[in-house]
């Protein structure tokens, strides 16, 4: 027996090291919520781990009601540690302690412990039939004063875990995680700090047998996960509270009944609540602005725009309800409420923009092109001589130049405000119409097609892209125009139908092409600017991509626009959409 306890003891020594580690790392982390408790708790395992392996060892070390008055300092420990972990972890913040109720809930532990030490003058902790070398704590004969701090212990430890079960109704990912393994942890400890208790009545358990600081140290294993593998004392869920705290976009939680649970600064700023708004009716939270609770239907999911009238004036919001869900319950809804005024703003100074420069661009700038040009052909008729040959020629490829960007500008508004919904078109049958009208206009550039039937899904004014494209290679070539070379195939991918167009003109400028990825306006310095942003911008809206790379073979630029294959279900196709 005496091998035995001395094994028993030797693991109980054991367990406590790396719970003793564990609170090292709790103490470097103690300015995080929960780390104060956490600290404590582990603390607390290991030196009550020491003294049942003093209590344990076959010759005594320390007299009984010594150890037992340690081990209830360190007990004390594990019992206020265990409920501040929980207070800071679900309050998300640490907490301040109030003195005199830390004084108050030390009565009954230092009480305890002052009893304990004292135990010989009057055995209210320790009865006297206690053997003086007990071999374990089963061997204790428990007094009153044992049974009371048992008492205290049981719960102090128990109120804790309602608020972790509650808290838990609502988590989810890492913080539900978080949860479960803290509940994990607390589910093995405190059975096995009572073991012992429950082994004294079972006759086959020898008296120093104690898997106390083996409980312990499962316990911490788990804490240890919540810590390390689901950042116990990082991110989760302290700064997502932090973040909601923060925002500045209002959120307000409200359970199925109706009453707010829950609300951010933004949102309290926002409904004009002064204090704590837990509790309160949404009606009367939101009873300054009646168009948000005409939005909310508990359980429903919406997003609206809205427009408020407050203090600050006109404000504007994107309104979303989303429910919260446990499971398959719906248990309340969260109602976030995005403020877009000065997006909206925006949006009208730039529609504001936009009409200017499309009635400069329809009248104004074409009227005054259409004059020069015409002053010009009337000075070539008078010019009989030629002498003001060179400038009148080239005024007139000037304006036809400015007027051409004014058409295509014209064309880039109607892109924008035009139909932005993708249809099933035939990608071979609109190029080929294409192609057909520029032969007609260019009647001695060779256009060269292989083209297939590729149903895709685009913008019916995808037929605008392929002409600027094939006129751009025709206008841009530097030589004659019966060299023009121009390549139209088609070909169907697995999910993506492809129009390459290839050429054997000049190509265009790299540091353009890269600024029209990146979507920068200096393209525009290119003379087909104008039209390669109608063209970008199509393809974009169709949810397709357009690529610009050196053709290997015809030795020019080569265009590739990719767009999804069309659903059998988007109706009939659209071949001749012009």
């Amino acid at each position: 027996m005496s091998s035995a306890a001395q094994s028993m003891a030797i693991l109980m020594v054991i367990c406590a090291v790396p719970i003793a580690g564990f609170a090292a790392y709790a103490f470097t982390n103690r300015q995080q919520p929960g780390a104060r408790g956490f600290f404590l708790c582990l603390v607390g395992e290991a030196g009550w781990s020491v003294m049942l392996a003093l209590i344990t060892w076959p010759t005594p070390i320390l007299p009984v009601y010594l150890n037992t008055a340690l081990r209830f300092a360190f007990q004390s420990l594990v019992i206020f540690g265990w409920p501040l972990l929980v207070w800071e972890y679900t309050q998300r913040d640490t907490v301040q302690l109030r003195p005199r109720y830390v004084v108050a809930l030390l009565v009954v532990p230092v009480f305890t412990v002052l009893l304990t030490a004292t135990n010989p003058l009057h055995h209210l902790v320790i009865m006297p039939e206690t053997p003086a070398n007990p071999v374990g704590i089963s061997g204790i004969v428990l007094g009153p004063g044992y049974l009371l701090q048992m008492a205290f212990a049981i719960t102090l430890v128990m109120l804790p875990v309602g608020v972790l079960l509650y808290d838990l109704r609502s988590a989810h990912g890492d913080h539900r995680r978080q949860l479960l393994l803290l509940l994990a942890g607390w589910a093995v400890g405190f059975p096995g700090a009572l073991q012992t208790h429950l082994f004294r009545t079972i006759e086959s358990i020898p008296l120093y047998v104690d898997l106390t600081p083996v409980t312990f140290i499962v316990a911490t294993g788990f804490w240890g996960a919540a810590v390390f593998r689901y950042r116990l004392f990082g991110m989760v869920p302290v700064s997502r509270r932090t973040t909601v705290e923060t925002m500045a976009d209002p959120v307000v939680s409200v359970d199925t009944e109706g009453t707010v649970v829950d609300s951010n600064p933004a949102a309290r700023r926002l409904f004009g609540a002064d204090g704590t708004v837990i509790g309160t009716d949404f009606a009367e939270f939101c009873r300054d602005y009646p168009a948000v609770l005409s939005l909310y239907e508990p359980g429903v999911e919406r997003n609206e725009e809205i427009t408020l009238n407050t203090d600050d004036g006109t404000r504007h919001f994107s309104l979303h309800v989303r429910p919260i869900q446990q499971g398959t319950t719906v248990t309340g809804s969260l109602i976030v409420l995005r403020e877009i005024t000065r997006l909206r703003e925006r949006e009208r100074e730039l529609d504001l923009l936009k009409q200017v420069f499309g009635r400069v661009f329809r009248h104004n700038i074409r009227n005054e092109l259409t004059v020069l040009q015409g002053q010009a052909e009337l000075i070539e008729e008078r010019d009989e001589d030629g002498t003001f040959e060179a400038q009148t020629t080239r005024i007139s490829g000037s304006t036809d130049r400015l007027l051409a960007h004014t058409e295509k500008a014209i064309s880039l508004r109607k892109v924008i405000d035009g139909e932005t919904t993708a249809r099933r078109v035939n990608l071979g049958s609109v190029t080929a119409d294409r192609v057909r009208d520029c032969r007609t206009t260019y009647p001695e550039a060779r256009l060269e097609t292989d083209l297939d039937d590729v149903s895709v899904s685009s913008l019916p004014v995808v037929g605008k892209a392929i002409t600027e494209l094939i006129e751009n290679a025709i206008r841009h070539y530097s030589g004659d125009e019966r060299d023009v070379h121009v390549r139209l195939t088609t070909r169907r991918g697995e999910t993506t139908g492809t129009l390459v167009i290839a050429d054997n003109g000049p190509g265009i400028d790299p540091y353009e092409v890269a600024t029209l990825e990146e979507n920068e306006e200096s393209v525009l310095q290119h003379g087909s600017g104008v039209g390669l942003w109608m063209v970008r911008l199509i393809i974009q809206k169709s949810d397709g991509t357009f690529r610009i790379s050196a053709d290997s073979e015809l030795g020019g630029t080569r265009v590739e626009l990719t767009f999804p294959l069309a659903a059998s279900t988007d109706g009939d196709d659209d071949d001749r959409q012009r």
